[in-house]
């Protein structure tokens, strides 16, 4: 009998473990992974899908066209904050209007897709710039080039 108890002891422990989930603390989530980190564009523009793989939903931060240093101070250039398609006092932060390019996250932020679209480049310049994603406490940036 006595043997009967430890055994019943030691499986109770061993399902009071598994059936944990683990608690995220500030700081302990796991890097966004995503299908790619960057995407290209011609000089004609078009339209990229980028994938979270880990997570079911994201949102944008917002986006930039370079990072200098100036004065000792790093500086955006151009940086543009993400809205939300459910207007300003809404706190979904699913589009952003870059002015040549553009990104969103479908079905209202409830999505791992961030839809990019670039506009047709009539300049000679190529041009870059950076989305920032944030999904809870991760975060992770996808590069834009184009021709």
């Amino acid at each position: 009998m006595r043997h009967f108890g430890i055994w019943a002891a030691f499986a109770a422990l061993v399902l009071l473990g598994s059936s944990c989930n683990r608690i995220l603390k500030d700081g302990d989530w796991d890097p966004i992974k995503m299908d790619k980190s960057e995407v290209h564009f011609t000089s004609n523009g078009g339209e990229e899908t980028v994938t979270s793989l880990n997570y079911g939903s994201w949102w944008i931060n917002g986006g930039y066209e370079d990072f200098q240093i100036v004065n000792g101070q790093g500086q955006y250039v151009n940086y543009i904050m993400a809205g939300s398609s459910d207007g300003q006092e809404a706190y979904t932060y699913d589009i952003l209007d870059g002015g040549w390019y553009h990104a969103s996250v479908p079905e209202k932020g409830r999505s791992n897709k961030l839809i990019i679209t670039v506009d047709q480049n009539y300049t000679a310049k190529p041009r870059q710039a950076t989305i920032d994603m944030e999904a809870g406490d991760a975060f992770t940036s996808v590069k834009i080039y184009q021709n």
